[in-house]
């Protein structure tokens, strides 16, 4: 990159005395050379002859007039110097050559205004500030610079010093779009959307067509709690400029907040098939999800899968769909697909072993629940499936080896104390499991199960008395 900018500023070099004044404001058209050829050399004897006053009046408009055109090329080179520098992504240097511009030409409004904009790419807002109102001090009437100036003040809370910019800028062009819409954005976050109503509907009384200044009407309605003025200001955005996303998503939300489903999906499809937007997808699958209308939810899911592949909750949620719609091989694939960009996920692990439980393939299953760590809120259900279906599978010295491993992992888990203790009553051991229990309830001193099982074992031991305890504490509890 380096080497491409000094062949820019080499080549820059060669052709700034022929730079038109398109991007500078100080750059004017170069005119011929008017130089004469070098006098030749006096005779040593020779008297010095005495120039005439109209002679130095020529010399001194020729030395004026040629270092005004030096000073401009000079300008123009570093301002073109400083644009390459922007279009590279190089805001510091960038700077350097606006600054360098300013040096032979103070009084462009443009330069300070292009620097206050690389200032504000560095983060540099205080300074990005002074740029602006250099540039304003100039030219007063530079409407981009005052609206720079006046996202500033907005960005650094200085609520009262934006609006009289944007008020600025509207007194000079009351018809500009930009600066209605911010001063409305800034009203309405500073808990003003009354004076931004009255604003706004007084700039559409002008011969507009604006979509977004319909838009921030509406959101402002909506913030003082007019509903119906805050549909019919959405509606008209909607008429302005169809398939306008902002708008569209808004009053679906709004008759999502009211309870009005049927006319959110309405709104929603319609935005969706103006734009394909993901959001509108991701709301009409929402709302189907939530009335378990799990096929209607699918194309959407699905859609937003495809055009976002990154959106991690809309694939759960679609690898869920097709598991409750029994397209299992489909859930399967996307569970998966989920799992090689996000391995440690515990939820995907769980999901996809109680798939695989569910297709009746124990192994696998086993193999995903396994996977699920013993920090993880869902590694107590994980546990508890793994050993059912070790169980199951009648490996039952494994059910039994991998209890003892949970409860190590998790010793605060009465569940897994109650699948020991059924463990060793089905190998016939009841005494072990009466043990297993006995020590559950020291630990679990309210657990109605714990007390109720080991009662029950007690009884079928014929132990009334310790069993008519165990009930007595459960009526207790």
């Amino acid at each position: 990159m380096h080497k491409n900018i000094l062949f820019r500023v080499l080549c820059l070099g060669v052709l700034v005395g022929s730079i038109s004044g398109a991007g500078c404001a100080s750059a004017g058209k170069t005119e011929p050379d008017q130089s004469s050829s070098a006098p030749e050399t006096a005779p040593a004897n020779a008297q010095p002859s005495q120039a005439s006053p109209s002679q130095d009046e020529t010399t001194a408009q020729k030395n004026t007039h040629f270092a005004k055109k030096n000073t401009e090329a000079t300008a123009e080179y570093h301002f073109s110097l400083a644009q390459a520098y922007v279009a590279e992504g190089n805001p510091d240097r960038a700077i350097e050559e606006y600054k360098l511009t300013l040096i032979f030409d103070p009084s462009s409004s443009l330069v300070y205004a292009r620097l206050a904009a690389e200032y504000i790419k560095k983060g540099m807002l205080s300074a990005a500030m002074e740029a602006c109102k250099e540039a304003l001090q100039r030219d007063p009437k530079f409407i981009d610079a005052r609206l720079m100036l006046a996202g500033l003040y907005s960005t650094t809370h200085e609520t009262d010093a934006a609006l009289t910019e944007y008020e600025r800028v509207l007194k000079l062009n009351p018809t500009h779009e930009e600066a209605m819409v911010y001063k409305a954005q800034v009203l309405i976050e500073n808990n003003r959307a009354n004076e931004a109503i009255q604003q706004l509907r007084n700039y559409l009384k002008h011969p507009v067509e604006s979509p977004i200044a319909w838009y921030y009407l509406g959101r402002a309605e909506q913030r003082v709690d007019h509903f119906k003025e805050a549909i019919q200001a959405f509606h008209k955005a909607l008429e302005t400029r169809p398939g306008f996303a902002q708008a569209g998503l808004a009053l679906g939300y709004l008759y999502e907040e009211k309870k009005m489903n049927a006319q959110a999906i309405a709104t929603y499809k319609d935005i969706y098939a103006h734009s394909q937007d993901s959001s509108a997808a991701n709301r009409i699958a929402t709302i189907y999800l939530k009335e378990e209308k799990y096929q209607e939810a699918l194309p959407f899911l699905e859609s937003i899968s495809l055009s976002d592949p990154d959106d991690m909750n809309s694939r759960v949620k679609l690898g869920l769909v097709q598991m409750e719609l029994k397209h299992y091989d489909k859930a399967i694939a996307t569970f998966k697909e989920i799992l090689q960009k996000s391995p440690e996920s515990d939820r995907i692990h769980f999901y996809l072993g109680s798939l695989y439980e569910e297709i009746k393939q124990p192994d696998n299953a086993i193999a995903e629940m396994k996977q699920v760590k013993a920090e993880s809120k869902l590694y107590s259900q994980a546990a508890l499936h793994a050993a059912h279906l070790l169980k199951l599978s009648g490996s039952m010295a494994d059910a039994e080896t991998f209890i003892k491993e949970a409860i190590a992992k998790s010793p605060k888990n009465p569940e897994f104390y109650l699948f020991q203790a059924n463990l060793r009553e089905e190998a016939k051991s009841f005494d072990e499991a009466i043990q297993v229990l006995e020590k559950a309830v020291v630990i679990f001193p309210e657990d109605e199960k714990l007390k109720y099982y080991l009662g029950s074992l007690y009884d079928h031991q014929g132990d009334t008395d310790k069993s008519l305890a165990q009930m007595e504490a459960i009526l207790v509890l």
